[in-house]
């Protein structure tokens, strides 16, 4: 005779079971969603391995959300780059909003591509002969115009210690910015401290001043004269006494604690 035995599951299992029924799922979607949110803005790169890495691209020129003056119409601008791939390349398409153009397929690139005036967006893709690509962007402003010229000026001065000497080879920088570029001249001081800059650019400056075994100085300078001076003090570096650092310092204390508390014991 044959005896049927009852089965019963039990309700916490059965909620489980159902659980990771949906469970699954979703835990499979989140894996695909994570590297698309993870990955870098404006940069798609192929999953395809082609040996031991992945096709890769560097912009060099221009840098995101560089300006442009230009006075020449239509605009342009030159864009390089290096290309990182296990295969030979197909091609490199450099474009922007006034269109393309094919830079080649080597791993080195330059381009000169048409821009339009005000933002516009660079796209450079570049594809392998094994069909994998990958594409990186760059944000521009091009406005038209020939660069203003700051007028040029003269700046001198002497670079001395606190203690009125002279300071001999220290290194004087005038850094002249603006938007689209930067103007720096550099000299260095005679043996009585004294220098002579005489084509710094424009009225606004940032005059830095650096010798070895001096502290730095760093000043913004904003200038309304065609001559101007400017003295510079540089405060030597202390330098701590030869063998006798703070650990040091902290166990003669100690060592004196100690004898003290020993001379009154006794």
């Amino acid at each position: 005779m044959e005896h049927v035995i009852p089965m019963t599951i039990r309700n916490n299992f059965l909620f489980f079971s159902r659980a990771w029924k949906y469970t699954v799922p979703v835990l499979i979607g989140l894996l695909m969603i994570i590297p698309a949110i993870n990955a870098q803005p404006g940069v798609v790169t192929s999953t395809n391995l082609a040996g031991d890495s992945t096709l890769s691209i560097d912009i060099i020129t221009p840098q995101e959300n560089e300006f442009f003056l230009s006075d020449v119409v239509p605009h342009h601008i030159w864009v390089t780059g290096e290309v990182k791939s296990p295969v030979p390349l197909q091609s490199i398409i450099v474009s922007s909003s006034e269109g393309s153009i094919n830079c080649g397929n080597q791993s080195s690139f330059g381009c000169n591509v048409v821009v339009a005036k005000g933002l516009d967006r660079i796209v450079v893709t570049v594809t392998d002969i094994a069909g994998n690509h990958v594409f990186r962007t760059r944000n521009i402003r091009v406005e038209t115009g020939m660069p203003d010229l700051p007028l040029r000026i003269t700046i001198s001065g002497k670079i001395t210690t606190p203690d009125g000497d002279p300071v001999e080879g220290a290194t004087i920088r005038t850094e002249f910015f603006r938007t689209y570029d930067t103007k720096t001249v550099t000299v260095e001081s005679e043996a009585d401290g004294s220098y002579r800059i005489n084509n710094a650019h424009g009225f606004r400056q940032t005059m830095s001043v650096e010798k070895e075994g001096y502290t730095n100085v760093t000043k913004e300078m904003i200038f309304n004269k065609n001559l101007n001076t400017a003295d510079f003090v540089l405060e030597p570096v202390t330098q701590p006494a030869p063998g006798f650092s703070s650990v040091l310092c902290l166990v003669a204390i100690l060592g004196a604690l100690i004898i003290s508390l020993r001379a009154r014991t006794q």
